[in-house]
């Protein structure tokens, strides 16, 4: 018989009163055994499977949490990810600062003398090296020196021998005067395209050749074409010339090196002075002040090591680099180039 279809009336039904007092006295102990049981069995089921009992809500217990996040916290210590992590992390903090990459760009100059080697200029500009001075392989001189250092490939070497800053601007045929038009369009290279980095390095003949000095104020103003016979205006002319022509390039100033020659005293003696009574540090500090107003990087050459002292251990003549001279020019513009 089936006790749960069993009801009150069906059992008076069946039995006599003491067969009723029995049978109810059974059907509460099946009922209670059933119903303790029924109590019983999940909690068992969840104990045995290791379940976490959420209180109401579903919401883990503060034991459980505090269980659980340890557990986190301890895998991620001493998981292999997070010692790599944690390892590659201390190596980039601890990394030197890496050098400037100059691999593969173009390198123009606009230069005088010191900067020229024949081939290696435009056809029709005056030639220094190697038809005089001690240097004869274009691998002595300072410029392809700074090309292997770096890397670098020449674009254009606008250097013409025995030329100034100063003279006619307008010029786009004659390269004389470094203000000029022509001067400055040769920076591009020999399949027209634009340079990455430009040096100006030149202003000595402006020194040797008298040219006045002019007065920079250090406040930059557009310059007026014509026959410019003031360094400092036609220095900053032949720079705002290659800032419109080659937005892109990097470009630095340079000053200039030490020399004896075009000195007005006798005997000769430190500073040279010429017949305007400019020393070399004039002429420098010009270029200083109008790199500082267009806040361009200055590579101070005159620095480099070449004194007025030991101008007979670095130079020909007083002014021309022997290749000993021409490797420190070298050495300090390319670091200068790298930092």
């Amino acid at each position: 018989m089936d006790m749960k279809k069993i009801n009150k009336s069906s059992v008076f039904s069946l039995a006599g009163p003491k067969s009723c007092v029995l049978i109810l006295s059974l059907f509460a102990a099946i009922c209670l055994a059933g119903c303790s049981s029924s109590r019983t069995a999940p909690q068992q089921s969840e104990n045995n499977a290791g379940i976490h009992t959420p209180l109401e809500g579903g919401e883990a217990s503060d034991d459980t949490e505090k269980k659980e996040d340890s557990a986190g916290i301890s895998d991620q210590e001493n998981s292999p990810a997070a010692s790599e992590n944690t390892d590659s992390s201390e190596t980039a903090s601890n990394q030197p600062e890496t050098s400037v990459s100059l691999e593969g760009k173009t390198l123009s100059i606009i230069g005088d003398s010191i900067s020229t080697f024949d081939g290696y200029i435009p056809s029709d500009y005056s030639i220094y090296y190697p038809r005089h001075g001690e240097i004869l392989t274009v691998e002595e001189t300072w410029w392809y020196q700074v090309l292997e250092n770096t890397g670098m490939k020449l674009g254009g070497n606008a250097s013409y021998s025995n030329s100034t800053v100063a003279g006619d601007s307008t010029s786009s045929t004659d390269g004389l005067a470094a203000c000029s038009w022509r001067r400055v369009n040769d920076l591009k290279a020999s399949d027209g395209s634009s340079p990455d980095v430009i040096l100006l390095f030149t202003g000595i003949n402006d020194f040797l050749h008298c040219i006045p000095l002019g007065n920079f104020d250090g406040t930059p103003s557009q310059m007026e074409e014509g026959d410019i016979q003031d360094f400092s205006k036609a220095y900053e002319l032949m720079l705002q010339k290659v800032l419109a022509l080659y937005p892109d390039a990097s470009v630095y100033l340079c000053t200039l090196t030490e020399t004896d020659a075009g000195d007005e005293k006798e005997p000769r003696s430190y500073p040279s002075t010429n017949k305007n009574g400019n020393v070399i540090a004039d002429f420098n500090d010009t270029i200083r002040n109008i790199a500082a107003a267009y806040n361009l990087p200055l590579i101070d050459v005159h620095e480099c090591g070449i004194t007025y002292d030991n101008l007979s251990d670095y130079t020909g003549d007083g002014l021309h680099p022997n290749p000993a001279g021409a490797s420190l020019i070298a050495d300090y513009i390319t670091d200068f180039l790298l930092q």
